[in-house]
């Protein structure tokens, strides 16, 4: 692995991010929770945000685009066994409900799933500006701070690597989040 992560500033342009944010309407929101499958639940002072899970079929012109960068990213700095995204998770992080994600990581490594979560994708949809809080924050590794906070940049980094989003205190943040998959860890 050449870099633990990378930030591709201003990836997408703002009529890319708009048009997304305006697709998520046609999904129903929900609250996010912890956990996966069986073991999901509801924990707001873990966890405390509005997602909709696209679908990446009928959206497959934004999965597309992302592809492109996960692509030369995997090239270049991670090199692993990917295929493709199979959840695409539009999220949003408001002030007037603390949003924020805790210490996590995105892998579920008891899955008896045939494939796990590889590579994790983040796009900062919305306008720093639009927001106070709501850093993105890896845990024992350098930080993307500023370079990640452009609308429409990208930052792509191994599943494995624990992260937060620290509480939104003024605004709303949002974002897309995708994991791309590949054939189990070994």
């Amino acid at each position: 692995m050449n870099n633990v992560w990378e930030v591709w500033p201003s990836a997408l342009t703002a009529a890319e991010c708009d048009a997304i944010v305006k697709r998520a309407d046609f999904y129903a929101d929900q609250s996010a929770t912890v956990g996966f499958e069986d073991s999901s639940r509801s924990d707001h002072a873990y966890r405390s945000s509005t997602i909709r899970w696209f679908d990446p079929l009928r959206e497959k012109d934004i999965v597309d685009r992302l592809m492109q960068f996960v692509g030369a990213s995997n090239r270049t700095n991670f090199g692993v066994d990917i295929v493709a995204p199979y959840e695409v998770q539009f999220t949003e992080y408001h002030a007037t409900q603390h949003g924020k994600y805790d210490w996590h990581q995105d892998v579920w490594l008891e899955s008896s799933r045939p494939f796990d979560r590889k590579l994790s994708v983040v796009v900062q949809l919305s306008d720093p500006e639009d927001y106070e809080g709501g850093a993105f924050e890896f845990f024992c590794v350098a930080q993307p701070a500023a370079t990640f906070a452009p609308r429409g940049s990208m930052l792509i980094f191994p599943s494995f690597l624990q992260h937060r989003v620290l509480p939104v205190t003024a605004g709303l943040r949002r974002s897309l989040v995708t994991w791309i998959e590949g054939p189990r860890w070994r």
